[in-house]
């Protein structure tokens, strides 16, 4: 295959990876993460003199096992999925596809699906996937690699740290919680469906009304 073959996956694996971001498939984090990382190979191969196609990173679809032992005591802690690795790959598509000058594909209804993932991931995701907890540490991460968060990560990140200090009071305000997503949402449809499932795990069942 040639090297156009291969700039060409770049546009559908970011086409497949925004498509998983926007509807809560995170059961494509495998195949997706397997065919970008392969892409990312032949790419490195074709243009081994350019820096920025080099130095970009694979995906890993899964954290480390870090199950251990001591002694007699076990510690179970298996690979779990890395929910983020969706957005990895979408912002590494683009990485590459500006140092290659290729343009990539236009999403036609972009604003109005991203619009509808928070209440897709929330009502459906996070009754499907109750079961996946969500930390703070994990939005925190998002907010770092999710391309729609464009200079203002540290603000997101405050904001983010506000939510999780109401999620801990006695009794939550799911006013002020409903806000905080809405705040999110203005940066990034993906942090804040995070925040809304962190929420309804937590107990705070008022947050559905955003």
């Amino acid at each position: 295959m040639d090297a156009d073959y291969w700039i060409g996956e770049l546009g559908r694996l970011y086409e497949r990876s925004s498509e998983a971001i926007d509807e809560g498939h995170s059961n494509a984090v495998e195949p997706l993460a397997e065919e970008f990382n392969e892409a990312l190979q032949q790419l490195k191969e074709e243009f081994s003199e350019n820096k920025i196609v080099v130095s970009t990173d694979s995906v890993d679809a899964y954290t480390e096992d870090n199950s251990r032992s001591s002694g007699s005591v076990a510690v179970i802690s298996p690979p779990t999925r890395r929910d983020e690795a969706l957005h990895e790959i979408r912002s590494r598509c683009e990485k590459i596809a500006n140092a290659l000058e290729y343009e990539l594909p236009e999403r036609e209804t972009g604003g109005r699906r991203a619009d509808q993932m928070v209440m897709v991931s929330v009502e459906q995701k996070a009754t499907q996937d109750v079961d996946q907890q969500v930390t703070i540490d994990q939005i925190i991460q998002l907010v770092d690699v999710d391309p729609q968060v464009q200079g203002d990560q540290e603000g997101v990140k405050e904001l983010v740290r506000e939510f999780e200090e109401e999620l801990q009071e006695d009794d939550p305000d799911a006013g002020i919680l409903r806000q905080f997503i809405e705040e999110a949402k203005q940066h990034s449809t993906s942090v804040a469906a995070k925040m809304a499932i962190r929420a309804l795990q937590t107990g705070a069942v008022g947050i559905l009304s955003i």
